[in-house]
């Protein structure tokens, strides 16, 4: 049996973390959200998923990748954000009457779906609509429930009981949305506190008078914590100071650095640093935001003294051919970069050459140029010397809008759209794009222009 897992809400309810993660990304518990469904689906047997995805496609395909670490044999398929299910499976021209699982993979419920494939499999040619506290687990079995794919769309709809549906089935145990700030921090507490439940890994630590209990990730070093009042997870390759003092609930990600602060009742999420003397006090931070948890609000810190991101997630690699091919294409164009700048100077003396900022990684940022005509191709030609050493990619993403991409000179959104183009439709034009090769990008380039 295949699984078509929806990977594709836009998790604008959750920002800013919206601008770091997209929903199936979002640590939780130190995992990512969509890999409780992994798990889940690969304890039911499952061998083979397709997994609809949209924003941030390419992040999610690097961190699954063929689905090996779940025992699953895993596929992609690119959609908008938030598409309707029905939409996306006649794109798919899936046969609809073969048995299939329909499941959400941007939120939580707990471990259920070999629970559900037994029992829907027992009535293969009528709906079973499932129920988990009242709440719609993200879960429909086709044939039998062709006609109420729509259940499945963001936001979920309600698995309250009607007559016209024959047969329901009540699931045991927790659905979680994750679609305020507030359910999210619940959702952190909830699962750290249930390890074994939800297959969390590390090293428990804990004393005799229960209060500390706290799960540890390999190759942190971290104080004692004997003396203090926590309850919690601290992930791998994190280090704490030892005059940190914790009290309460803290969750602590992957490869964090925190020195002598204060913190209660917090999440602190993968790749972040915290400086000296803060008191983090039911927060969230993540990298340069801190979000005030009881007050719904959030603000990004410029000063990277007190928190910043302590390792960049994605850097442009340009291979020593790409920056052969653009030196040669630099000389060849020459002339043609000469005539580009008489021609600014007629058109545009006051500022015949643009400059303005481009992102290069999600920490810094490099200055470009461009000859003010109304040429894409020509304006671009100067930027082949970022090619050159190594800052961009001949062909990739405008490095203007997504700090996630891989970025290059040359793209549909530089050389197809207009400046003032929706960001809506610079998403999905660059989705379009971010999975191919270099010579992909040419191909496909090619064809539209």
């Amino acid at each position: 049996m295949q699984a078509i897992i929806f990977a594709n809400r836009s998790a604008t309810e959750l920002a800013p973390l919206n601008r770091q993660y997209c929903a199936a990304l979002l640590p939780v518990a130190n995992k990512a959200l969509i890999e409780y469904t992994l798990e889940d689906l690969s304890c039911a047997g499952i061998t083979h998923a397709k997994i609809v995805i949209a924003n941030k496609a390419s992040e999610i395909e690097a961190h699954i990748r063929s689905g090996a670490k779940w025992n699953l044999t895993v596929d992609y398929f690119l959609s908008k954000p938030e598409e309707d299910v029905d939409t996306v499976l006649q794109r798919m021209q899936l046969d609809i009457n073969q048995p299939q699982l329909i499941v959400r993979g941007d939120i939580i419920r707990s471990p259920c779906i070999a629970e559900f494939i037994e029992f829907a499999s027992q009535f293969p040619q009528t709906f079973v609509s499932a129920s988990m506290e009242d709440k719609n687990p993200g879960l429909i079995m086709l044939p039998a429930g062709k006609s109420y794919c729509q259940n499945l769309n963001w936001p979920l709809a309600s698995s309250k009981i009607e007559r016209k549906i024959p047969i329901y089935q009540v699931l045991h145990g927790k659905t979680l949305y994750l679609d305020t700030l507030e359910s999210y921090v619940f959702a952190n507490r909830y699962i750290s506190n249930r390890a074994e439940e939800f297959s969390l890994k590390g090293r428990l630590i804990s004393n005799d008078i229960n209060t500390l209990d706290v799960l540890i990730e390999p190759n942190s070093k971290i104080p004692t914590f004997f003396k203090q009042n926590i309850r919690g997870m601290i992930g791998s390759n994190c280090f704490v100071d030892k005059q940190v003092t914790c009290s309460g609930s803290i969750i602590i990600g992957q490869h964090c650095y925190i020195e002598n602060s204060e913190l209660s009742n917090s999440i602190i999420l993968p790749n972040t640093f915290i400086g000296k003397n803060l008191s983090l006090v039911n927060k969230i931070v993540s990298q340069d935001y801190i979000i005030d948890i009881t007050k719904n609000t959030w603000v990004q810190v410029q000063d990277q003294n007190l928190v910043s991101a302590t390792v960049a997630k994605t850097m442009t690699k340009t291979s020593l051919s790409t920056q052969i091919t653009a030196m040669l294409l630099l000389l060849v164009c020459l002339p043609l970069v000469l005539l580009s700048l008489i021609a600014a100077f007629i058109l545009q003396p006051k500022h015949p050459i643009k400059r303005f900022n481009a992102y290069i990684n999600q920490l810094s940022s490099i200055e470009l140029y461009e000859i003010a005509i109304n040429a894409p191709l020509l304006a671009k030609l100067p930027q082949l010397w970022n090619v050159i050493k190594g800052e961009l990619l001949l062909f990739g993403a405008s490095s203007t809008h997504n700090q996630h991409a891989q970025y290059g000179v040359f793209g549909p959104v530089q050389l197809l759209l207009d400046k003032d183009a929706p960001e809506e439709e610079v998403e999905l034009v660059e989705m379009e794009f971010q999975l191919l090769s270099q010579l992909g990008y040419v191909k496909r380039l090619w064809q539209l222009i």
